[in-house]
């Protein structure tokens, strides 16, 4: 009995210092309850939908953005400065193996074109290959030019 009386002697003086403390040393707020009113939940749907009062809108001219429009245009302007490099290199041996001085003509004492009777077929056909390729490559920027015209496409846009 005497242990009996010495634990609730000490489990009273225990919550005697508790409440002394308490009365000293408020609680955290988070373990006292507030009278503010908490804020209301959000539903998980609303987390993943985007906000209305923002645009996300993509500035298109003809279906494409700036940067598809650079890249068409990029792509042709290569192609074109690609060939010319090659029509320049085949030029360049073709002088070399003398095809701009000389030509062969089938009749004697008749006119002859230097470009249409070569003595080196294989150079002047690559020769008319890659200017036909040209050609082919102009009017793609050509239509390119009238197509972002069309869609109103700035000029930065082309570059």
């Amino acid at each position: 009995m005497r242990l009996a009386s010495s634990v609730a002697l000490a489990f009273v003086l225990a919550s005697a210092v508790v409440r002394a403390q308490a009365e000293s040393d408020p609680l955290p707020s988070a373990t006292v309850p507030s009278t503010e009113p908490s804020p209301p939940g959000v539903a998980l749907d609303q987390l993943l939908t985007l906000p209305e009062d923002r645009t996300y809108a993509v500035d298109r001219k003809g279906g494409l953005t700036r940067g598809e429009w650079r890249t068409r245009y990029g792509e042709v302007r290569a192609d074109l400065e690609k060939e010319r490099g090659a029509l320049r290199a085949t030029q360049d041996k073709l002088d070399d193996a003398g095809g701009a001085q000389w030509s062969v003509n089938p009749i004697p004492g008749a006119e002859s074109d230097p470009s249409k009777s070569p003595v080196d077929f294989q150079l002047r056909t690559e020769l008319r290959r890659h200017r036909e390729e040209i050609e082919r490559l102009e009017r793609k920027l050509r239509q390119l030019d009238i197509e972002a015209n069309l869609a109103g496409v700035p000029e930065e846009w082309r570059r």
